[in-house]
């Protein structure tokens, strides 16, 4: 099995190709809308969830089957059929216009794999198996999501305002430093609406309590 460099891509405005308008095509559509991506979907038919996309004007729709040519211009594809030789078809169109594409469930024509994915605020965590198994990538996905660890998302706004702080000031902190600050107590200020005692918790713990008070 090929080894995947896991990456994150911004689509948004980017042009999108969504072949197949089914259940799974629909799903492919949402995730591509949740990043702003500009989707269009290609498909003789499409269920009631992608038709009321269309029809509040948040994707394109051509009504017909995949042609030669459809993936021009664009910066990802995704392929949502069942038929095997119109998949081999798009691979070969998307190989010829270096075009990212994801065959869903056929994983050889893959140039990427869509992961399993745990989101909380600003925060993903994202889980492949190679397409090994998509069942354990679930299963590592349902356990993180409702963990412990993935409430620490919850610091991500109060930890980058002290990044920006820190760089407006000209000073760095090593990663471990960073590591020690990022503790419960914290997240349970922040959680419990404490926010700026623990922007305060935070600076003195990056900087000394007397270099984040002649901060202030």
């Amino acid at each position: 099995m090929p080894a995947y460099y896991p990456v994150f891509i911004d689509v948004k405005d980017r042009p999108c190709v969504v072949i197949g308008g089914g259940n799974i095509g629909e799903e492919k559509v949402h995730k591509l809308l949740d990043c702003d991506a500009k989707v269009v979907v290609i498909s003789p038919e499409v269920n009631k969830g992608v038709q009321e996309l269309v029809d509040g004007e948040r994707v394109t729709w051509h009504r017909r089957e995949y042609q030669d040519g459809d993936l021009e211009g664009s910066f990802i594809a995704i392929a949502a059929t069942d038929d095997n030789g119109v998949n081999r078809r798009i691979a070969a169109e998307a190989e010829q216009r270096n075009v990212l594409l994801n065959v869903v469930d056929v994983t050889h024509l893959c140039t990427f794999i869509a992961p399993s994915v745990a989101r909380r605020g600003e925060v993903s965590i994202a889980v492949s198996t190679g397409g090994a198994s998509p069942a354990l990538a679930r299963k590592f996905r349902e356990e993180l999501t409702s963990s412990r660890l993935l409430e620490y998302a919850d610091l991500a706004p109060l930890l980058s305002d002290a990044r920006n702080e820190l760089k407006r000031q000209g000073k760095t902190v090593d990663g471990d430093r960073w590591q020690t600050c990022l503790t419960e107590d914290l997240l349970n200020m922040v959680q419990s609406g404490r926010t700026d005692e623990a922007r305060q918790t935070l600076m003195v713990g990056l900087l000394g309590e007397k270099a984040a008070a002649s901060a202030d």
